[in-house]
C-alpha cells in the first residue's frame, strides 16, 4: 500500500514538470519573433481585381513626391546619401504600429477608409462591443437584452476576425498575420474605434526587422506592385505600368529607395525618356529603418515566378468572398495555415499538439487517481471483511452465542 502510494506521487511530480515543459513550449510558440518570414507571391491585388492604379483609392493615403526637375540630367546627378542603418535585433511593435504598418496605406490614419471602395473599421469594431451595440439599438428605437446583444458583439468579432484572414470583395487577405499579431492589433483597434479608452496602455509585440519588412510589402506594397516580372521600360511606366518587386533591389540601391518611400523621388518615364513627378505616392508615415526593413526583406526573401505562379493558382481556385460565411456562436477564431506562411501553420499545429497532450495528461492523471481511490476503497473493505471473519471465529470457538448474533446482525 505504501509503495502504491509512492509511486502515484512520483507519478504526479513528473506529470507536474512535463506540463510545465509543455506550457513553456507552448509560450514559446506563439511569439510573434519566432516567426520565419516568407517571400511575397503572387500577381498584385489590384491585377486581381482587374483593376488599374488610377482607377482606385487603395495604397493612395500618402502624398506625392516632389516635383520633377527641369531636365533628366537634374534627376541623374547624384544626391546625398543616407547613413547606414544600424542593426536591430528586435523591434517592439504596439497595436498603433501593426495597423500602420499593415492597414493605413488604405483605411487612413483615423480608420474611417474612402468610401465607398475602402470601407471604415470603426463600426465593424464597435460592433463587437455589448455596451455600443445595446445604445445603438436603443438609439433606433430597439430594445435588446444583454444577452442577445452579447451574441451580436460575439458573432462581429467572428466576422472581424474572418475578414482579417480571408479578405472580402475589396480587401486583401492577411494570411501573414499572426494569432498573437491579431490579437495586439485589435488592443487598438477597441482604441481607435472608441469601444476602450485612448489613453489605456497597449499591447506589444516583438518582431524581427526582416518581419516589419515583410508586414509592409504584404500588406502595402504588394497592392500595387507584382511580386515578378520584368521590368517595364519608359514608355511602359508612362502608359500605366508597375514595377515588380522582384527587380527592386536592381533597379535602385537602399539609400534611393529609402528617400523614394519616405520623401519621394522624381523617375524617368515616356519616349524619348523625361523627368516626371511620378505616380507613387510617399508614405511618410514610415520611417526611415521601416523602410529599410522592406529593402533588406526584399533583397532577403526575394520572389521567384514559380511560388507565384502556385499562388496564383491557389487564388484563382479559392477567390475571396464579399460576404464571410457565418461562423456559428460556438467557434473560434479561425487559425492562420495559409501555404505561404508555413511557419504559422506550424505555429498553430504545435499549439493544437501542446493542447492534446496537457489533456491526455489530465485525463491520465484523473483515471490513476481514480484507479487509486478503487484500489484503497477495495483493499478497506477487505481488511474489515478479514477482521470481522477472524472475530466470528474466536467467538464460535469460546461458544460467545451473543457475541455470533452481533456480528451477524453487521
Amino acid at each position: 500500500m505504501r509503495g502504491y502510494v509512492r509511486f502515484i506521487v512520483a507519478v504526479m511530480c513528473l506529470l507536474a514538470g512535463n506540463e510545465q515543459i509543455l506550457a513553456a513550449g507552448f509560450q514559446q510558440n506563439t511569439r510573434a519573433a519566432d516567426i520565419q518570414p516568407t517571400p511575397v507571391t503572387g500577381e498584385s491585388w489590384l491585377n486581381h481585381l482587374h483593376r488599374s492604379f488610377g482607377d482606385t483609392s487603395m495604397g493612395k493615403t500618402g502624398r506625392l513626391g516632389p516635383p520633377a526637375p527641369d531636365s533628366a540630367d537634374d534627376l541623374a546627378r547624384p544626391q546625398a546619401e543616407f547613413i547606414a542603418l544600424p542593426p536591430q535585433q528586435f523591434i517592439t511593435l504596439r497595436g498603433s504600429d501593426l495597423y500602420r504598418i499593415n492597414c493605413q496605406a488604405c483605411h487612413g490614419d483615423a480608420g474611417l477608409g474612402l468610401p465607398p471602395e475602402i470601407n471604415s473599421v470603426i463600426n465593424p469594431v464597435r460592433a463587437t462591443s455589448v455596451p455600443l451595440v445595446i445604445a445603438r439599438m436603443k438609439s433606433n428605437g430597439m430594445e435588446i437584452t444583454p444577452a442577445a446583444a452579447a451574441e451580436l458583439a460575439k458573432q462581429s468579432k467572428l466576422a472581424l476576425l474572418q475578414r482579417l484572414h480571408s479578405g472580402g470583395e475589396n480587401m486583401p487577405p492577411f494570411p501573414h498575420l499572426s494569432e498573437e499579431e491579431i490579437r495586439v492589433l485589435l488592443t487598438y483597434l477597441n482604441q481607435l474605434a472608441g469601444v476602450t479608452p485612448s489613453g489605456e496602455q497597449q499591447s506589444v509585440v516583438k518582431e524581427s526587422p526582416l518581419r516589419v519588412g515583410e508586414h509592409i510589402v504584404k500588406s502595402t506594397c504588394h497592392i500595387c506592385h507584382g511580386a515578378t516580372g520584368a521590368n517595364p521600360s519608359p514608355q511602359q511606366l508612362e502608359d500605366g505600368a508597375i514595377p515588380p518587386l522582384e527587380t527592386l533591389p536592381d533597379r535602385v540601391s537602399e539609400a534611393v529607395f529609402i528617400r523614394k518611400i519616405t520623401l519621394g523621388t522624381p523617375i524617368v518615364m515616356g519616349t524619348p525618356p523625361t523627368p516626371h513627378r511620378g505616380r507613387m505616392p510617399v508614405f511618410d508615415y514610415l520611417t526611415r529603418e521601416e523602410a529599410a526593413d522592406v529593402y533588406v526583406y526584399l533583397t532577403h526573401y526575394r520572389p521567384t515566378q514559380e511560388a507565384s505562379d502556385a499562388a496564383v493558382a491557389l487564388l484563382r481556385q479559392d477567390p475571396p468572398r464579399s460576404d464571410p460565411p457565418r461562423a456559428s456562436a460556438g467557434s473560434v477564431s479561425p487559425t492562420v495555415t495559409n501555404g505561404a506562411d508555413g511557419d504559422v501553420a506550424r505555429t498553430g499545429e504545435d499549439t493544437l499538439k501542446a493542447t492534446i497532450s496537457l489533456t491526455a495528461i489530465g485525463l491520465f492523471v484523473m483515471a490513476l487517481l481514480g484507479g487509486g481511490l478503487g484500489f484503497t476503497l477495495r483493499e478497506f473493505r477487505r481488511l474489515s471483511l478479514e477482521a470481522d471473519a477472524a472475530r466470528m471465529a474466536r467467538a464460535v470457538s469460546n461458544h460467545s452465542h451473543r457475541d455470533v448474533a452481533d456480528l451477524v446482525a453487521r
